[in-house]
């Protein structure tokens, strides 16, 4: 019994960690959104902003201040007093030490802010604030959604390219192979072999280096999704389905409102600031209103008796309401104002600004989307030509009918038009991801 625990143990442990290390396309997203270092800072900044709205709440309820003092006089101050009072001479005075050598003072002080512009407009100010780190979270997650779908769409693109490589080189392989053997029966000159010979190794140093990209592109990948850099990582989806999720055309006279777009909702977000702060600058001008309650016990003693129950304590309490009205800044305040009118001006053009250049985007990226959809779709056309060709050089070549030169003139068109179908792949889905994000809908 208990081995097959161990063995159900095993197995559980190993099918969960299996799962953890492959993901699909929306997968790698939700798991970067979970453990990518920037969403996680911009989380961070959120709650911050929270918190930010608490303390600036906390400066309009009571506050309750203690205080201890002590204090010890090496010399106790002296007084004068006129000697007439003891009947001296008119005139003069006699030293006289008021208070003795300790003392010690406690008590607690209740204040209330009872009205304050300021503060009001400050309040406004600090939700505001914990909205544009909302929004900043969402900016962050959008950009890292875009680099995911980026980074996950290359690796793709460069595993179809070696998997096409690979098969290229075993066509090339098993045609060297019969090259060779027919040459060695004398039906064919030896540069025919030396021709195939160099394609076969021009295929495998490309293969070489596309490994090498793959490792390059698939590590840049975990890093956008906060993945351990040195643990396996499998790619489930596949590139056929991020093509067909993306090869569609685009009206460009038929844009989606942007009015939601991310950059829009920050801008205006930025315009509520500016407004705040205005209002700040012209509520400085307003009177504060506060109130306080204070109680006080002092006691005094040559000696440190203030912890007997002899030592005598004597209370002073005061109730205290305070008006600050401010009637001249030398203008300070007027030309605050002013520059806050002015930035807010500046934050009204920038929505204006943003609206009109997402607009032009919008525009550009349909533009630059339908041509990668069209060179994608003439891609897979050329693929289909230059592979007929080759197979039929390949045949003919096999059989002696046809040149080296033929074939080789032939293999070049077949890799260029592979070269250009991926190339066309891999620009389509990115085009496509720059549409979605100039139209808020990535």
């Amino acid at each position: 019994m208990k081995k097959i625990l161990q063995f159900f143990a095993i197995t559980t442990f190993s099918s969960m960690a299996f799962a953890q290390q492959s993901f699909s396309l929306d997968e790698s997203w939700q798991y970067a959104i979970d453990h990518n270092v920037n969403v996680k800072k911009a989380k961070i900044d959120k709650t911050i902003a929270g918190q930010k709205v608490k303390e600036t709440i906390g400066i309009g309820l009571p506050q309750l201040d203690g205080q201890a003092k002590y204090n010890y006089f090496l010399n106790v101050p002296v007084q004068l007093l006129p000697a007439e009072l003891a009947g001296g001479d008119p005139g003069t005075y006699i030293p006289v030490k008021f208070g003795q050598k300790q003392s010690m003072t406690g008590g607690l002080t209740l204040s209330q802010l009872l009205f304050s512009g300021s503060y009001i407009v400050g309040l406004q100010a600090s939700k505001a604030y914990k909205e544009t780190a909302a929004l900043a979270e969402e900016k962050t997650e959008i950009s890292v959604k875009e680099g995911i779908m980026m980074a996950y769409a290359a690796v793709l693109v460069t595993d179809e390219n070696i998997k096409t490589l690979e098969e290229n080189r075993k066509v090339v392989e098993k045609s060297l192979y019969d090259t060779k053997e027919t040459y060695k029966v004398g039906l064919i000159e030896y540069q025919n072999v030396e021709q195939l010979e160099y394609s076969y190794k021009s295929l495998l140093a490309n293969q070489q280096n596309l490994n090498r990209s793959r490792e390059k592109v698939l590590m840049a990948l975990k890093y956008l999704m906060g993945y351990p850099l040195e643990d396996k990582l499998t790619l489930t989806s596949t590139l056929d389905q991020l093509i067909k999720k993306n090869e569609t055309l685009v009206d460009m006279t038929n844009f989606i409102n942007n009015e939601n777009h991310i950059d829009i909702r920050l801008k205006e977000n930025a315009l509520t600031l500016s407004e705040l702060e205005f209002k700040l600058e012209k509520s400085k001008s307003l009177p504060t209103l506060s109130a306080a309650v204070a109680s006080n016990y002092n006691g005094y003693s040559d000696q440190f008796n203030f912890l007997k129950s002899s030592q005598q304590w004597f209370n002073t309490s005061v109730v205290a309401v305070q008006l600050d009205i401010p009637i001249f800044s030398g203008f300070q305040r007027h030309w605050r104002t002013q520059q806050a009118k002015l930035n807010l001006e500046k934050a009204k053009l920038d929505v204006e600004d943003i609206k009109r250049d997402l607009s032009n985007k919008a525009f550009a990226a349909t533009i630059d989307y339908n041509n990668a959809y069209n060179s994608y779709k003439n891609s897979e056309e050329l693929i289909t030509l230059s592979s007929s060709i080759y197979n039929k050089e390949r045949i003919k070549f096999n059989e002696g009918l046809g040149t080296s030169f033929d074939l080789q003139q032939s293999e070049t068109q077949l890799y260029d038009s592979q070269a250009k179908y991926y190339q066309a792949a891999i620009e389509l889905i990115q085009a496509k991801t720059k549409l979605d994000e100039a139209l808020g809908t990535l």
